[in-house]
């Protein structure tokens, strides 16, 4: 095999939806973003303000950053990101397939806000994936980890909001770190099994099987 066809990319269908020729990461089918990406960032961030404070879902981008944190899977490293070091962030992630949870409606777009080319990156949103997967929509974090980990969330947006209103940007930390930890070990059992499982509102577990290689 040559290095053009190890190259080769699959598109999905919205491709062709478009007038653009270079194809968008929701075009690209995952398996390929994984080809042509030998390292990824799991990323997550956590904000300063809430929603309803700049004026609803539609002006997110109004968002303040309080923390963001990723880990680098060619370092192996867990990174920490105040506001003001966010632009180091965006560097990153225009170096790596960014993976995240619901992060192509909610983080990416608020690092836009703070400078990062959304079009320069490569993007695999796992809560997309698995809502297209299973024809099923707002699926919680807390669901899949809960059924794939057999663990859950340590808290909420809602109350990391709240710690920074008192000054506890450590405890914000802890968390934006376990939810990427959580995010991370998610990828990581897909990849390797082939599947994750949701937890569903009577307690058992369903199987979703997912090509993340």
């Amino acid at each position: 095999m040559s290095s053009n066809d190890r190259l080769r990319i699959r598109l999905n269908p919205s491709y062709w939806k478009h007038l653009n020729a270079v194809p968008f990461s929701e075009d690209v089918v995952p398996s390929s973003l994984f080809l042509r990406n030998p390292h990824y960032l799991v990323v997550d961030l956590e904000t300063q303000n809430l929603v309803d404070d700049v004026g609803g879902w539609g002006h997110i981008d109004k968002l303040k950053i309080s923390i963001a944190c990723a880990y680098d899977s060619k370092t192996q490293k867990m990174l920490t990101f105040r506001e003001n070091e966010i632009e180091k962030l965006n560097d990153l992630c225009q170096e790596r397939l960014v993976i995240g949870y619901n992060i192509r409606g909610f983080d990416l777009i608020i690092l836009q806000a703070y400078g990062l080319p959304l079009d320069r990156l490569d993007v695999f949103d796992i809560m997309y994936d698995v809502q297209t997967l299973t024809r099923q929509k707002f699926l919680k974090l807390e669901k899949l980890a809960q059924g794939t980990l057999n663990s859950g969330k340590s808290a909420d947006g809602l109350l990391a909001v709240e710690w920074w209103k008192k000054g506890e940007v450590d405890k914000i930390i802890q968390y934006c770190q376990q939810d990427v930890q959580v995010t991370c070990d998610i990828f990581e059992f897909g990849r390797k099994n082939g599947f994750v499982k949701l937890r569903k509102a009577d307690g058992t577990d369903t199987e979703v099987r997912v090509n993340w290689n």
